[in-house]
């Protein structure tokens, strides 16, 4: 049975988000610069914590979702109407690639963020999509639902493995750049070449020629998982 993803709104979870990225970078991405790039205001947070910096964001959420309340409702009319009709398109890929491993169970729910961080949540199954993403709304699903059945194939596949580790979070990523690059997934996601970590491209360049030997989920888990790199 496909999950059925749900796009919502949660402001305060926003908020939360937005607190923890704020001073964040990861895989040559800095994420608090590119919170600041589009909301100037909140510069005055950056190196900051605290109760005070809590606030700040807070009182900046509040303003912002107040005023641009009917723009924010459009993009999730238009993400659940581009979603609808892409779908079957994604479940029918991922029963091809992942050899019909069935979908965890989960929330599976998308909220809408006004900031450009897309962060997933393994253990219920939801992420946040950025509501001015240049690729739409189809391709961060895509790449966030992926990341749900490949963590769990990776569970079935290896019960000891740690899931927090680095190793297995950089595969996940490579592994979403090269599979997303196959023509199931473009004609759902409309994007020929997906983005990748800057620091994970010469990686994923490496790891492609694993992934073209069988384009399986299983066999590339097991060949770049037991494997130094």
């Amino acid at each position: 049975m496909y999950p059925k993803l749900k796009i919502l709104t949660n402001k305060e979870f926003d908020k939360v988000i937005c607190e923890e990225f704020i001073n964040s970078q990861k895989g040559g991405i800095d994420f608090g610069a590119g919170i600041v790039k589009a909301h100037p205001n909140l510069i005055i947070t950056r190196g900051a914590e605290g109760d005070r910096t809590r606030k700040i964001i807070s009182d900046y959420f509040d303003k912002f979702y107040t005023k641009f309340d009917s723009d924010l409702n459009e993009t999730i009319k238009n993400a659940q109407s581009k979603w609808r009709g892409k779908e079957k398109l994604f479940f029918n890929a991922c029963d091809k690639y992942f050899n019909g491993h069935p979908w965890p169970k989960g929330r599976y729910e998308a909220y809408l963020s006004i900031i450009n961080c897309n962060p997933r949540f393994l253990d219920n199954k939801t992420f946040q999509f950025y509501w001015k993403d240049k690729y739409g709304f189809p391709f961060i699903a895509v790449h966030e639902m992926l990341h749900f059945l490949f963590y769990d194939l990776v569970t079935k596949l290896l019960p000891m493995a740690d899931l927090q580790s680095k190793k297995i979070w950089e595969v996940s990523e490579v592994f979403n750049g090269l599979i997303m690059a196959e023509k199931d997934l473009t004609v759902v996601t409309v994007v020929k070449t997906p983005n990748q970590y800057p620091n994970l491209i010469n990686l994923q360049n490496k790891l492609r020629i694993i992934w073209n030997k069988s384009k399986k989920a299983d066999k590339f888990i097991l060949s770049t998982l037991f494997t130094a790199y």
